[in-house]
């Protein structure tokens, strides 16, 4: 996975991309006890998870373009210290426009993680990328996972205001050993034009370039499933299924284990197909399309379980085969842009895929205070559906674009 330093900085990336999620999935496990304290219907939910993500797509494009040309240890730095503080004031939080505004301020920190990231990654050859790229993808389940444990148990005997504070101040000590690995960050060449074999391709040539919206689409939509479990799993197994906070806090930890482990496999299996030999694209079309068929029988299956058992296991083969998606996403989007371009293709193809976190919690509240939780499973699934038809007729090979 490269040299020494280039593996410590990827890996405290992804404890990074953990805590991101940590701190963004905090709303959801308090949800319940948020809605009820602060009057909130489900739109208005919506509208503050959705919150968010106004400033995070932004952000992930504009992070994009600065990892490709400033040291990447500062910009990690400066993100994680802004959305650490705006976790920790979401316990302080008086009412709807407070929270949205908090919201807002944590969306604007976390959109440096994923370009900066993949800045990295690039540099890491293909048949070792997949492995690499755990960190990210790993980040994106075990920080639910953790966040949905953790703040369970501190709900349950501190309360939803605690909980946030606990995990502001608890990302702000990431800095600690970030500010740490400084010196040994530096022997990672991490610079643009100067440090790399070809500067950076120009926006207007990446906005023009088929592959690039063809990876937006799946973006778009696998964000969207991710969302759609991580805002709106804990409610709906409370509200529509009756479920106890405790069982609740279980189920949703199954579903993003799972996730986790299916990252770190798929990851695993794909570098051991492409270091036997087998063409990358071909490796990692093969997984996605496998991966997306599985989820989207999920979601059509899972509002239609009954008993604890059948739910179980929907949420664990369901989480298990989503887990590989993430690591997918960023490991194509690296190959096709190169490393010179890395850092801004992610940042724009993150930053239109996660749309999703502005339009999916506000349609699916809508659609739950008008019709209840069954139709959103539906269009969840048809969404990704959507997603991978796109995909194919716009990017036909994974292989560098430039």
């Amino acid at each position: 996975m490269g040299s020494a330093p280039l593996r410590l900085a990827i890996i405290l990336i992804g404890v990074a991309i953990a805590l991101n999620y940590i701190d963004r999935g905090a709303i959801s496990v308090a949800a319940p006890l948020i809605k009820g304290e602060l009057g909130l219907s489900n739109t208005d939910y919506g509208v503050i998870v959705s919150g968010f993500y106004w400033t995070y797509v932004p952000a992930l494009a504009l992070a994009g373009w600065l990892a490709d040309r400033m040291s990447v240890h500062k910009l990690m730095a400066i993100g994680v210290g802004i959305w650490a503080l705006a976790t920790a004031g979401m316990g302080l939080a008086g009412g709807m426009v407070s929270l949205i505004a908090l919201r807002l301020l944590m969306g604007l920190g976390e959109g440096v993680a994923f370009p900066c990231g993949s800045k990295l990654i690039a540099k890491v050859p293909e048949e070792a990328r997949g492995l690499a790229n755990v960190a990210l993808s790993g980040g994106i389940a075990l920080g639910p996972l953790i966040g949905a444990l953790a703040g369970g148990l501190i709900m349950a005997q501190l309360g939803w205001r605690a909980m946030f504070v606990i995990f502001g101040l608890g990302t702000l000590l990431w800095l600690l050993p970030w500010a740490t690995s400084r010196r040994g960050f530096e022997a990672v060449p991490t610079g643009s034009a100067a440090e790399n074999a070809a500067p950076p391709v120009a926006y207007p040539r990446l906005l023009l370039t088929r592959q690039l919206w063809g990876m937006c689409a799946l973006h778009f939509t696998g964000t969207y499933v991710l969302y759609f479990f991580l805002a709106w799993l804990p409610l709906w197994l409370v509200k529509a299924r009756g479920y106890s906070l405790v069982d609740m806090t279980l189920l949703t930890s199954a579903f993003y284990l799972m996730q986790a482990l299916g990252g770190a496999l798929g990851g695993w299996a794909a570098d051991r197909a492409i270091r036997a030999g087998k063409p990358s694209s071909g490796v990692r079309q093969r997984q996605v399309m496998f991966c997306s068929l599985v989820c989207i029988a999920g979601l059509i299956v899972l509002p239609r379980t009954q008993g604890w058992e059948q739910l179980l296991a929907c949420i664990v083969v369901t989480g298990f085969c989503y887990g590989p998606m993430p690591n997918l996403l960023f490991a194509m989007g690296q190959t096709i842009a190169g490393p010179a371009s890395a850092g801004r293709w992610v940042g724009l193809q993150a930053s239109i895929g996660n749309l999703a976190g502005i339009t999916g919690p506000v349609i699916t509240g809508v659609i739950v205070d008008q019709m209840g939780y069954g139709p959103t499973f539906v269009l969840t699934a048809a969404i990704a559906a959507a997603g991978v038809i796109g995909w194919l007729i716009l990017v036909r090979r994974i292989a560098p674009a430039f």
